[in-house]
């Protein structure tokens, strides 16, 4: 059984991209017999990980819980997951370790966009792709943040796009509250992954982004796309 510091969240790897519309407290749980902990739960499309974090309060050290992702998660295409997941752990007093950095959008996340998919004939120049304009901070806020992906919304959505969202995701999701972010619901975060709920190519299609920096860009979506 393992041993896991108190209050520190509790992650599960996945082989796939999720519905985020099943990751919810009724599909991953932290049970001890009939209770159940409060926390909040996510899932981080960029890392392919299932985040459970408990209020630290409800764990008792020493005592037994089960931390269960049951078969009501699905894939981000409805298919179900092959089977639940149940992790044993006992709390113990340690470090929790601190929450990634928020990246900064004129020094690092613009300049990367700029750098990868901002040429002349992508999403550059007077006439960007699709109208998403990626050569500055200014451009990102204007075209991305908060703007529904044109590909998303042409009428001919996939009917295996099963989740409630699917069909009208914005490029870029800040939420509706400070920090709350939903890269899961951003459809850029997708295009960059080249999996998912997207139409045509992955881009940028001659040199994808490596996983690091899709993390980069997703971490700043989670943290509400800020404008700094």
């Amino acid at each position: 059984m393992s041993r896991h510091p108190q209050g520190a969240p509790l992650r599960l790897h996945v082989d796939r991209l999720l519905a985020p519309s099943t990751v919810q407290r009724a599909n991953v749980r932290i049970t001890s017999g009939p209770y159940s902990v409060f926390g909040g739960v996510r899932f981080d499309p960029a890392r392919r990980e299932v985040r459970f974090v408990p209020n630290a309060a409800d764990l008792r050290l020493g005592l037994r819980y089960v931390f269960r992702v049951s078969e009501g998660l699905r894939a981000w295409d409805g298919a179900p997951l092959a089977d639940p997941v149940e992790v044993p752990f006992v709390p113990v007093r340690g470090e929790v370790p601190p929450s990634p950095a928020t990246p900064s959008l004129r020094q690092v996340v613009a300049p990367l966009l700029a750098s990868r998919c901002a040429a002349e004939r992508c999403h550059g120049g007077d006439a960007p792709a699709m109208g998403l304009d990626l050569r500055d901070a200014d451009a990102v806020l204007r075209t991305a943040v908060g703007r529904v992906a044109r590909e998303t919304a042409n009428g001919r959505t996939a009917p295996d796009y099963t989740d409630p969202r699917w069909g009208a995701l914005l490029i870029v999701d800040p939420g509706d509250a400070p920090r709350q972010g939903r890269p899961e619901y951003s459809y850029m975060i997708y295009k960059l992954l080249g999996d998912g709920p997207m139409r045509g190519a992955r881009m940028p299609p001659d040199a994808p982004l490596t996983a690091e920096e899709v993390i980069t860009l997703s971490d700043w979506i989670a943290a509400g796309a800020p404008r700094d």
